[in-house]
């Protein structure tokens, strides 16, 4: 049955995925000798890593033709274009009604255009810097050497040449130039020679002129001799690699054809080693980036021995996530007990099936991200600073939530950890009453650090601040933004939230609280942070940070032995630290983030205080020459220089124990459209209800390896 639904699911997702993508004229890429040497950006100026023999172009697509020459055909109306080497060209727009027109801009190089003469009223238009070509079914060609000449010239039809600033126009019939850089604008009738140099270097290889429509064949000469073939390309006279066959192109459309669907579907076959035990897994994962808008879903198979036996799959946290509320153990007599269990495990199994969804990003107008998420931050990160609820995906998944709005006058920030089950959660408001400056107010809880069974009874961790932002300059080239924020943290213990752990009464003084005060923006394309850390007692920068959910069940237990003792010396020490954060990186290339908190304190050694460290490398596709391995490493850890020398608090501590989140994966490209593929994490181990397993009172840490196959990536 299982399978048969899987067939199901690919029959009707290709045709989907197909339909999704047309609709509307576009322009095919048929033909270009290099792709290695072929650059095409979107619209919002994103680089296209996949390109292939037939790709459709959409407007704002820009070509770039370093060190190879391109074909272009527009459907439906079968006009072509060529693009000669060193060549950039945007498709602006094309044409939908007889009201609109087929619009392109040549920044730099040259093109040779045949425009089809029939269907609707078809109209192009070529744009240089200083120059517009208006054309209706014609054979032409424009050159722009920027500051140097911009020229069109015509094989056959006519052109009107418009020079922009002055209006001038002339119009170019038949073996005529113009230069709208010339000190005289006007139209001069070239030789055959001129036109023969002007043309031979964007003669069509692939893409036959006589099928453009309204471009009829020539006819035969009395000897009998056939001129409807053209001169063979001038690439091929040059010694250039010829035309590719039928049997070349066939091929290509088949990959074509597998890459889409590769590249939408992101099959994944492979093992994964989850609490000790390795299983095999299938996992269908499609994902999709609209602009601003990306989103990933996450539809796996991952099982011990059968792939089509439910009961062999792989439960997280106990959950078989492919009943959608149809399991058996929910029958109830208490039908409405029933239908709540069904309708809560319906949502959680539906939640489960996203990885991500994302629009935006922290300190613009609108931004959200749902789903596997480990950057979750509130205002300046005092309280909650790259929060992960994935640090032990794929064992255990949730679907959190991080959402903020930016009215200019007023805004909020927001954050969950979990949509289905959520335990942490919490906010941010803020106002600017003059300039700039903005006035916040946050607060996170923790409703079930114990992972306790009656959340009602469970210790509960409240956290509240306030904070300050003044941008002193904010843009992409460079930004210098101030700000400061204060917070303390309390508990809730039966019921009652203890002031008494922020507020002493009897010395009328506040303790376990924390400040900074810092700078952070961006130097053109290096970003940066900066800040003092102040804080005393039980309370720690970042409360909620990367291992904070593998940790919560510890930090109970340090309340409770602060709340037993709370007059103890050991804790009226105070720390003060300076964190710094740096990223950069080289576009298509690779990106790094560093950051290192650096303690100390009057009352205690280095080496019993927990410093912080964050390492994060990605190397991109095609960075590295030859062999063509790619990935990406992330590191963060806390306590890391006293467990590195085994002294202090980390005397018996291990690099990659609860303390760390570890995650990474390394990639090698078998085939264009085929990666092998070894993905590492750390996660924490759990029972088959989900609850931690914790040895000698710290969560047991077992390694998480993966070893796949990648259909597109």
């Amino acid at each position: 049955m299982m399978k048969k639904i899987l067939l199901l699911f690919l029959i009707f997702a290709i045709p989907f995925l197909a339909i999704a993508q047309s609709g509307g004229p576009v322009a095919l890429l048929e033909y270009y000798e290099d792709d290695l040497a072929l650059e095409i950006t979107d619209i919002d100026g994103n680089p296209v890593t996949d390109i292939y023999y037939g790709m459709e172009l959409q407007e704002g697509d820009t070509i770039r033709t370093n060190g190879t020459v391109a074909e272009l055909r527009l459907d439906p109306n079968g006009s072509i274009i060529k693009l000669a080497n060193d060549t950039v060209f945007t498709i602006e727009q094309l044409q939908r009604d007889a009201s609109g027109s087929n619009d392109f801009k040549l920044a730099a190089g040259k093109i040779h255009a045949i425009a089809a003469r029939s269907g609707i009223a078809n109209r192009y238009n070529v744009k240089t810097q200083s120059a517009v070509c208006g054309v209706r079914g014609t054979d032409f060609g424009v050159v722009s050497i920027p500051g140097s000449e911009e020229k069109a010239f015509v094989i056959d039809g006519l052109v009107d040449y418009t020079k922009l600033g002055t209006n001038e126009t002339v119009s170019l019939g038949k073996g005529m130039i113009a230069d709208a850089l010339s000190d005289v604008f006007k139209a001069v009738q070239a030789s055959q020679d001129q036109i023969n140099e002007l043309v031979k270097d964007v003669v069509f290889s692939k893409l036959d002129p006589a099928k453009v429509p309204g471009h009829a064949p020539k006819a035969e000469t009395t000897s009998g001799e056939d001129t409807t073939a053209q001169e063979a390309p001038a690439e091929q006279q040059a010694g250039e690699p010829a035309k590719p066959t039928k049997e070349d192109i066939k091929k290509q459309a088949q990959n074509n054809l597998f890459a889409s669907v590769a590249k939408y579907l992101g099959l994944e076959i492979g093992t994964v080693t989850m609490d000790g035990q390795t299983w095999s897994k299938a996992i269908v994962q499609p994902t999709f980036n609209l602009g601003k808008l990306k989103l990933s879903l996450y539809l796996p198979v991952i099982y011990s021995t059968d792939m089509f036996d439910p009961n062999d799959w792989y439960h997280p946290e106990g959950n078989n996530e492919w009943s959608f509320g149809t399991d058996s153990s929910f029958a109830s007599s208490n039908k409405v007990d029933e239908w709540t269990a069904r309708t809560k495990d319906f949502v959680n199994d539906l939640f489960l099936k996203i990885r991500y969804v994302e629009w935006g990003k922290q300190r613009d107008p609108f931004f959200f991200k749902v789903g596997n998420l480990n950057d979750m931050t509130l205002g300046h990160g005092l309280i909650m600073k790259n929060f992960a609820n994935d640090a032990d995906f794929p064992s255990i998944r949730r679907v959190g939530l991080d959402l903020g709005i930016d009215g200019g006058k007023i805004g909020f920030e927001s954050v969950v950890n979990d949509l289905a089950d959520p335990e942490i959660f919490g906010g941010r408001l803020y106002f600017r009453p003059f300039w700039k400056l903005a006035l916040g107010f946050s607060s996170v809880v923790d409703i079930n650090p114990e992972n306790a069974d009656k959340i009602a009874d469970s210790t509960k961790f409240v956290t509240t601040g306030a904070d300050l932002d003044l941008p002193l300059m904010e843009n992409d080239i460079m930004s210098f933004i101030l700000f400061s924020d204060i917070a303390g943290m309390m508990p809730v213990q039966n019921g009652q939230l203890n002031t008494d752990t922020l507020f002493d009464k009897t010395t009328k003084s506040f303790r376990n609280f924390g400040w900074n005060a810092g700078v952070f923006g961006n130097i053109l394309f290096v970003d940066y942070s900066l800040e003092y850390r102040y804080f005393d007692g039980i309370f720690k920068p970042a409360f909620f940070d990367s291992s904070y959910e593998r940790l919560r069940g510890m930090y109970v237990t340090d309340l409770n032995t602060y709340l037993a003792d709370q007059d103890n010396p050991v804790y009226d020490t105070v720390t003060m630290g300076i964190y710094g954060e740096a990223g950069f990186g080289i576009e298509d290339m690779f990106s790094v983030k560093l950051g290192y908190m650096w303690p100390w304190s009057k009352d205690k050694n280095f080496m019993d205080l927990d410093d912080e460290l964050l390492v994060k490398l990605e190397i991109l596709p095609d960075t590295i020459p030859v062999i063509g391995v790619y990935g990406s490493v992330s590191y963060y850890r806390t306590k890391f220089i006293p467990t590195l020398l085994k002294e202090g608090t980390g005397a018996d501590l291990s690099l990659f124990d609860a303390n760390t989140v570890l995650a990474g994966e390394l990639v090698y490209p078998v085939a264009p459209t085929l990666n092998l593929a070894a993905v590492f994490s750390t996660s924490v181990k759990t029972d088959d209800s989900g609850n931690i397993v914790y040895v000698n009172s710290r969560p047991k840490v077992v390694p998480s390896i993966t070893i796949e196959t990648r259909l597109g990536y």
